[in-house]
């Protein structure tokens, strides 16, 4: 097994390898060519974007990942290099899930550490080394290349998944209390007509419920005292592109009755899997209407529907996904830490920001 690191010139060519090996591997949608075009084509000018190659002579290349750096750092910012992702804060608030290396099912077990050894060799003025949302797989290889370069190590976040079987009848998977509360709203809802799931196909209709998802996420998290993520214009223009160059792997689910959206839901369709990815809801002060246990509920049954096998609510622990799905694997935020100036720094002011008894492990 060998690993080469190195800037990436000839983005045609390693898209067209990345497309090759996605055929044959288990990844999540976040590793789809789609997802990684489209994060290619949009990043920042000041990242510089290293292509990982894993391979050995006998099956030529059977492993890639992307590492992104930016090349001109703030003085006193650490220079962060982060798997699959660009290294702008901004950028990369397009929220990648179940990160990975890209592996062909036949990869060896060993892929992953040797790639990470790879690139900590391959980036010395890199004084951290950023996994977001990593997969258990690379957060073991992850902890394992630290003690093999005597770094240090720390997680940045940790969060649980769910997501609901498509097996069998939806509502039918559900506990007695989430079916009454489901079927109750779904009966307030056509007292004033009926109650409607479709999928918009046309560019005007995409557009339009793209809009709607846009105000009622707004009005959402503007009840709440915050800005929700659609204002950044980095996050909405990776978006768009997405939604247009690659309809097929994205849906808009529009809730509506006769005369008003109740919820838009923006996912992800790849394989047997549907993830949901951002939605936004209609509230009202009847308690009794509950727009997101609905949406969420008819839009896995369109996908049971469809032959899916899997409606994915992703990580996070929030009470509706504990409620609608099965918990599954959790995603580590994990970062490698060189013992340098500014590493150093960093890690005073984050203690002195968290207090004595703040903080996350560390080693």
């Amino acid at each position: 097994m060998r690993v080469h690191v190195d800037i990436l010139d000839d983005k045609k060519a390693f898209l067209e390898e990345w497309e090759r090996i996605y055929a044959v591997s288990d990844a999540a949608f976040f590793l789809s060519p789609a997802w990684i075009e489209t994060a290619m084509a949009l990043a920042p000018a000041s990242t510089a974007f290293r292509g990982v190659r894993i391979f050995d002579d006998l099956r030529g290349v059977y492993g890639l990942a992307l590492v992104g750096m930016k090349s001109a750092p703030s003085l006193f910012r650490p220079h962060e290099a982060r798997l699959n992702e660009s290294g702008s804060e901004a950028f990369d608030r397009i929220y990648l899930e179940y990160n990975d290396f890209l592996l062909a099912k036949t990869a060896s077990p060993e892929a992953r550490l040797e790639a990470i050894c790879a690139i900590i060799e391959a980036m010395p003025r890199a004084d951290e080394f950023v996994f977001r949302n990593a997969r258990p797989p690379l957060v073991a290889a992850v902890v394992a290349a630290a003690e093999r370069a005597g770094l240090g190590w720390r997680t940045l976040l940790r969060q649980p998944t769910y997501a609901i079987n498509l097996s069998q009848p939806v509502l039918d998977g559900f506990s007695s209390a989430l079916r009454a509360k489901i079927k109750r709203s779904m009966r307030r809802y056509e007292e004033r007509g009926a109650l409607r799931l479709d999928r918009p196909q046309s560019e005007e209709e995409r557009a339009v419920a793209w809009t709607e998802l846009m105000r009622l996420h707004a009005q959402t998290w503007q009840r709440r005292g915050m800005k929700g993520v659609f204002g950044a214009a980095d996050f909405s223009a990776f978006h768009l592109r997405l939604i247009e160059e690659h309809p097929d792997k994205t849906d808009l689910l529009r809730l509506s009755t006769v005369d008003e959206t109740i919820s838009i839901l923006y996912n992800f369709t790849d394989q047997t899997r549907a993830y949901n990815y951002q939605s936004g809801f209609l509230y009202e002060s009847n308690n009794q209407l509950a727009p997101g246990f609905v949406a969420h509920a008819l839009a896995a049954e369109h996908y049971r529907k469809r032959g899916l096998q899997l409606y994915d609510l992703m990580g996070g622990d929030a009470d509706y996904k504990r409620r609608l799905g099965v918990e599954g694997e959790t995603l580590h935020s994990i970062a490698l830490v060189r013992d340098t100036v500014k590493t150093r720094l960093r890690a005073t002011l984050a203690s002195a920001l968290r207090g004595p008894a703040g903080g996350t492990h560390q080693t």
